[in-house]
């Protein structure tokens, strides 16, 4: 039997390591001082994440991208956990994404150049949500300081929406007159994908908005709430002989059940490929709503108007491309922008898009797959994630509300503009 010797070396460079390791688990984890016991992330739209103690209260959390199918596109936007730690205890993180993320097959740095500062909030009893000051670190990296005023606090990119908050909504509103909810599909893990149809079916106008398209962004969501709390609440005749809206509130439920930033449980972009007609197995969210549209327009009402409400760090709304001899478009789009900045705090820029003879769109996003292959007049509206200028303020679920709750009032007066001002 042939008898393995290790050399001197070899035991030297063993008995550093141990030391080494022996070293960093008693100054971080492994010793009485430190004051963060635990970090979960084990409940509804948690966010995956490693963790780590440096020193007694610096935490630094690593954050997992999403990939995206058959590409090398991946993102990294949404946290959400719930740290422990002693009241008083003062808790410095750093938060850090694992790598870059691509966009397009391109290394992606635009998170870290935007003119505001990424937004966080934090909550005692994950209801109540308070913004708080992010600073930037060399790297892809963010530091967020505070003192503990409880013994567990939730910390989260943007005020969270979870599926159970679309449940007590449903529970809320199921039994009122001016609504109709039905199911139009599932998900990959086969979760019930509904519409939620506020007013007339009857009216001569009709409204199409998606939410959640993409996990991390709740915004939508909060919008969607406000603009039913108001249509219900007001029951204006006005509004019901005007306009009803059809909304897909909650589109990727199984990113949002994960807590996964981007792309379905499949790999897939909600809003990407919208030039056909998604796979009903790998993309069963968008091929759903597909089929929705398709039944809307067989029955003679195809919506005037489509909107996919989305977070990003920059905000704007996004115009599908039109020729610029289209006239009647601009008009439109300029009433609507009016009637935006009048009634709710949006403040940033509407962009068009112009088309080009015989170059096609690659990557076809909402907007234009629904206005090139329904004939729909379809925008993207991105809500800002770290700032509401026209407010000077992080924004907040409430001010999300009241932007759906006045979009109400943007519907109603868009659609009854003079008929030479209208949608033709």
């Amino acid at each position: 039997m042939k008898i393995f010797s290790y050399q001197p070396e070899f035991l030297i460079k063993l008995s550093l390591y141990i030391i080494i390791l022996n070293s960093s688990v008693l100054s971080g984890q492994g010793n009485e001082k430190v004051k963060v016991r635990f970090i979960d992330y084990y409940f509804e739209n948690a966010s995956p994440l490693s963790w780590k103690i440096q020193g007694d209260t610096i935490v630094k959390i690593s954050l997992p991208a999403d990939y995206e199918r058959e590409s090398l596109n991946r993102q990294t936007d949404h946290w959400y956990f719930k740290l422990e730690a002693d009241s008083g205890t003062r808790v410095k993180l750093i938060l850090s994404k694992m790598m870059a993320d691509v966009y397009n097959g391109k290394l992606a740095t635009n998170w870290w150049n935007f003119k505001d500062d990424i937004s966080c909030y934090i909550s005692y009893d994950n209801k109540i949500w308070e913004a708080i000051k992010t600073s930037r670190l060399p790297g892809m990296e963010l530091k967020v300081d505070f003192i503990m005023k409880g013994e567990s606090v939730y910390i989260a990119r943007i005020p969270p929406y979870t599926i159970s908050d679309l449940e007590n909504l449903k529970k809320r509103i199921t039994n009122n007159s001016s609504v109709k909810i039905f199911n139009i599909g599932s998900t990959v893990e086969k979760r019930p994908l509904e519409i939620i149809r506020i007013g007339d079916p009857d009216a001569p106008n009709s409204v199409l908005i998606r939410a959640r398209a993409h996990p991390w962004e709740p915004g939508g969501s909060w919008v969607v709430e406000g603009l039913i709390n108001e249509f219900i609440s007001r029951n204006s005749k006005k509004w019901k002989e005007t306009f009803c809206v059809y909304i897909m509130p909650m589109a990727n439920k199984d990113g949002v059940a994960h807590g996964m930033t981007r792309f379905n449980v499949s790999g897939k972009d909600l809003n990407r490929n919208w030039d056909k007609m998604a796979d009903s197995v790998l993309c069963p969210e968008k091929y759903a709503l597909e089929k929705f549209i398709e039944s809307l327009i067989s029955k003679g009402k195809k919506p005037g108007l489509a909107i996919d409400i989305h977070n990003d760090d920059g905000g704007g709304i996004n115009l599908a491309a039109h020729s610029k001899d289209d006239i009647q478009f601009q008009k439109n789009m300029k009433i609507f922008e009016s009637l935006m900045r009048s009634h709710t705090s949006f403040s940033e820029n509407m962009k068009y898009s112009w088309k080009t003879e015989g170059q096609p769109v690659s990557n076809v996003s909402f907007e234009n797959g629904l206005l090139s292959r329904y004939g729909i007049e379809a925008i993207v509206y991105e809500l800002n994630a770290n700032r509401i200028s026209s407010l000077d303020k992080m924004p907040e679920q409430d001010d999300w509300l009241e932007t759906g709750k006045n979009l109400n009032q943007v519907f109603y007066e868009y659609f009854t503009k003079p008929a030479s001002e209208r949608l033709p």
